[in-house]
């Protein structure tokens, strides 16, 4: 692409020391080092309330909401980098993208989405990330086949993650970089 396109970069995770808080990190300064310009979405700062359509009725969509899904169409791409809880994804990335839905139903579908996830655990997220990957299906959201997972992973003294795996990260961006889509004009 000869324009620097934006890539969001979403951890589905809030917690200090996150291994995918980490992960995100990582895919960001890939894809910055690739040409792109990767934009870290901290979910602390867009907070949400739990969905509830009572809430919504009495105070509307939050401003929050609002904020993220005009990054979604400044950007081309998203990476999605969730832990996997209990075999699924944590309720934070589900309450996200519902409110998001809330202001536009197919706010997702332009996008390019990628995948990724660290864990302690042997199997790095991957059922979490199949999960995933089948509700952004429902959504017509286009998932590309290419997926990172980070099994056994670790933190540094530096809190950087420990065991990505280099070839299945460079994998994942130049997925991101072919993907066609081309941010909506403001």
């Amino acid at each position: 692409m000869s324009v620097q396109s934006q890539v969001l970069v979403m951890a589905a995770s809030t917690r200090t020391g996150s291994l995918n808080q980490a992960l995100a990190a990582l895919v960001a300064a890939e894809i910055d080092s690739g040409g792109d310009r990767a934009v870290a979405v901290d979910l602390r700062d867009y907070e949400l309330p739990l969905y509830n359509g009572d809430l919504e009725a009495a105070e509307g969509v939050p401003g929050a909401a609002k904020d993220l899904v005009v990054l979604a169409g400044e950007a081309k791409a998203l990476v999605l980098v969730s832990p996997e809880y209990n075999g699924a994804f944590p309720p934070l990335l589900k309450n996200t993208v519902d409110w998001m839905t809330r202001l536009d139903m197919r706010v997702l579908a332009p996008l390019t989405v990628g995948l990724a996830s660290a864990s302690p655990g042997r199997g790095g997220g991957a059922r979490g990330l199949n999960i995933i990957r089948q509700w952004m299906g429902n959504m017509s959201v286009n998932v590309l086949d290419e997926q990172l997972t980070v099994p056994s992973a670790t933190l540094n003294d530096d809190g950087a993650l420990v065991g990505a795996d280099e070839v299945a990260l460079a994998a994942l961006v130049a997925a991101i970089k072919a993907s066609e889509r081309t941010p909506t004009d403001a």
